[in-house]
């Protein structure tokens, strides 16, 4: 393995996703225009849920797959099935929470969104196992043409159905319609995989070899959820749809320069990391210049995201989504940390350690609960963003003291002063925010 291997395996991922990364931007900028923001922040009322029950319906089968050396047919056929089983009752259990739903958010036709969600949710799941399998094989572009199929799909479906229908139903159908997409160009892509596609087989029992792995996944995913979505939740009960709807939106664009930095690149480090999980030397060496560069990406983008913030929200948003703009400015003070930190898990997945993410996991959540909280109780959006942002600073000090003493075996003092420069970035943002 080498920085050359990992840094190609990168940059095909990053091509592929980028082209997903336009389409959902032009998709943003044309549906922000014709949709208000209570109608967005109804629909990402429910949203916030569909999340949860993702996390239920993926239970950590796929990085439990990526790491996989072999896989019979039958036990392929077996986790496929077993995908769509538990997608189908969690769809249905989904649907038959639309009363509660209504009575936690007394938000008006909240209800009317849910079957929409439930759809999508189904899909989800049948797209977990082939979608696994590409990332298995490194099969970036296939997987960036599924999510460029299914944004193209989703935005013109809602597009043309709010000429026939109410908006919140358009809206909110744009969900279904993409994660039908993804699941059908997913599953036909996976035909060429090395395990091959898969079909809905009766071997239940093929998940009993990932448990071990998965089950710590599923831990960090179900603590994670509740740290990075209860914002939504609480501003969506007690401040209302319009404030969820902008505070939403800042959120969705604070994480642009996340998606073109890591998110991208992320599929590719765990395949390629973990055919040499052993020489953890050689991993921490290849980590340890891959998140020097990211810091200084991140010091860049977390900067123009902050003196560019007005312009952006204009350009992309509209007149209407000026509230945006001072959520944004404080937001994008954590995008250094976001950017370097959305690396991490992969790294703890490629070395076998999802014991240690999950450990990481629960303190990422008393921290973010507690600033939520605080802004809540103060009804305050900016007291909820100030407090994120300690919050992600904190959790990005603690992930990588227990990435470097647990897996690389070795004193993080060095790493940290390679970050001081994206460090300063951050100070002066923070220093013309207080007094500016």
């Amino acid at each position: 393995m080498s920085n050359k291997h990992l840094y190609e395996s990168i940059i095909r991922s990053m091509l592929g996703r980028y082209s997903v990364y336009v389409a959902n931007l032009l998709s943003l900028i044309i549906l922000a225009r014709i949709f208000t923001p209570d109608v967005f922040g109804t629909v990402a009322a429910v949203t916030v849920f569909f999340v949860f029950f993702q996390l239920m319906a993926e239970a950590g089968l796929g990085p439990a797959i990526i790491n996989l050396k072999k896989l019979k047919e039958e036990d392929r056929d077996g986790l496929f099935g077993l995908t769509i089983a538990v997608g189908f009752l969690l769809a249905v259990l989904f649907a038959s929470m639309a009363p509660v739903l209504v009575s936690f958010y007394q938000l008006p036709r909240i209800d009317e969104v849910v079957p929409y969600v439930a759809v999508s949710l189904f899909f989800f799941s049948g797209t977990i196992v082939p979608n696994a399998l590409l990332q298995r094989d490194l099969a970036f572009f296939k997987i960036a043409n599924g999510g460029l199929i299914s944004e193209l799909v989703s935005t013109t479906a809602a597009i043309v159905l709010l000429q026939i229908f109410d908006p919140l139903h358009a809206l909110a159908s744009k969900a279904a319609f993409s994660a039908g997409a993804l699941f059908m160009s997913t599953w036909y892509f996976a035909g060429k995989t090395e395990f091959g596609r898969p079909f809905p087989g009766k071997k239940f029992s093929a998940i009993k070899q990932m448990l071990s792995f998965s089950g710590y996944q599923f831990g960090f995913n179900l603590v994670n959820y509740f740290s990075r979505n209860l914002d939504s939740i609480l501003v969506g009960k007690y401040l209302g749809a319009v404030m969820l709807g902008n505070y939403d939106k800042a959120y969705q664009l604070m994480k642009y320069p996340l998606m073109l930095l890591t998110f991208a690149m992320t599929p590719a480090i765990q395949p390629v990391i973990r055919q040499h999980a052993d020489d953890y030397r050689k991993v921490e060496s290849i980590h340890r210049k891959l998140t020097f560069n990211l810091s200084l990406l991140g010091a860049a983008a977390g900067v123009s995201m902050y003196v560019l913030a007005d312009w952006v929200v204009l350009m992309i948003l509209g007149m209407q989504w000026l509230d945006v703009i001072p959520i944004i400015k404080v937001l994008s003070i954590a995008i250094p940390a976001q950017v370097v930190m959305s690396t991490s898990g992969s790294f703890f997945h490629a070395m076998n350690r999802a014991d240690l993410l999950f450990s990481c996991g629960l303190l990422s959540a008393v921290t973010m609960v507690g600033a939520i909280v605080l802004g809540v109780i103060a009804r305050d959006i900016g007291i909820i963003c100030w407090g994120l942002v300690v919050a992600f600073h904190i959790n990005f000090i603690y992930v990588y003291f227990i990435m470097h003493k647990r897996i690389f075996h070795t004193s993080c003092r060095k790493y940290f002063v390679r970050m001081i420069p994206a460090a300063i970035v951050v100070v002066g943002m923070v220093g013309h925010a207080i007094y500016f």
